[in-house]
């Protein structure tokens, strides 16, 4: 949600209305660059897994006291009915 931050692998994952502070509710597993969407995406596990989705959470890097917004969203949301693919 916020194109001017980069997500960090290892990030802790809260809850948007959690306080910032011990093991969160999941962490961010790994990071990559879309080319499709021109920002990070990242894959994560997180506590009740996609009955998050669409709900803003908090990605927090302690390390280098970073935070970043981001929304949970199904592992398939780029085409998720296949018709780019049947064409």
């Amino acid at each position: 949600l916020e194109a001017g931050k980069k997500l960090r692998g290892g990030s802790i994952l809260f809850a948007s209305s959690d306080r910032i502070e011990g093991h969160g509710r999941g962490y961010i597993t790994s990071v990559t660059w879309s080319t499709e969407l021109e920002k990070f995406i990242a894959l994560g596990l997180y506590q009740g897994g996609l009955k998050h989705t669409g709900e803003e959470i908090v990605c927090a890097f302690p390390l280098k006291n970073e935070q970043v917004r981001a929304r949970v969203v199904a592992p398939m949301f780029i085409d998720p009915n296949g018709e780019r693919l049947r064409v």
